[in-house]
């Protein structure tokens, strides 16, 4: 059983609902079509329990009461359900229909482990380059006609670069390895002893 909270389709990438028993599409406005209206923050028309993954995919930084939507999930979600995520950090502000915030990877690191997620997988998305190649891409896509033109023969390098990400000398570095573009993390409910 999986809850798809905002996880609307986009691009080409198709959603493996033919994998599992039941895929629950959740949205906060109707307009998108949802199987289930609801804020991630107060999910009451979710049984408590009921969920084995719960997929929130660029979610939480449209969501004004992360805390909450994390009691939420915890809440719905089976015992050794999984919880989904991914957030952007540094990236432009887009509004669905809000954008509130950017939590450090610290913070979900403190969030998740405080509700009782065992965090399985954190990754981070894009390091300096990748963040850099994002605002310059940005930038040459907002520019006057022509201009745009002859900056778009700097893409192959500014793509060359971002491969730089992956190294030590990025990753371990003290200040350039502290950029990041955005976060993917798998954390599952540990059982409860009580």
């Amino acid at each position: 059983m999986v809850l798809d909270i905002e996880g609307r389709d986009r691009g080409a990438f198709k959603k493996p609902k033919d994998k599992v028993d039941k895929w629950i599409f959740a949205d906060v406005e109707s307009k998108h079509k949802p199987d289930v209206i609801l804020d991630v923050a107060n999910m009451n028309n979710i049984e408590t329990g009921s969920i084995d993954i719960v997929n929130a995919m660029e979610l939480f930084e449209h969501v004004e009461k992360i805390e909450k939507g994390l009691d939420e999930c915890y809440r719905v979600l089976k015992q050794k359900g999984k919880i989904l995520i991914t957030v952007p950090f540094l990236f432009q502000i887009h509004a669905d229909p809000y954008d509130f915030q950017r939590w450090t990877n610290t913070k979900w690191e403190k969030e998740l482990e405080k509700r009782g997620f065992k965090i399985e997988t954190f990754k981070i998305m894009g390091r300096f380059f990748s963040v850099t190649n994002h605002i310059f891409r940005t930038f040459v896509h907002s520019s006057p006609f022509g201009f745009r033109h002859i900056l778009y023969l700097l893409f192959p390098f500014t793509d060359l670069l971002m491969k730089l990400d992956n190294t030590q000398l990025i990753i371990n570095h003290p200040k350039l390895g502290n950029f990041h573009g955005g976060y993917f993390i798998i954390a599952k409910k540990q059982i409860s002893t009580n």
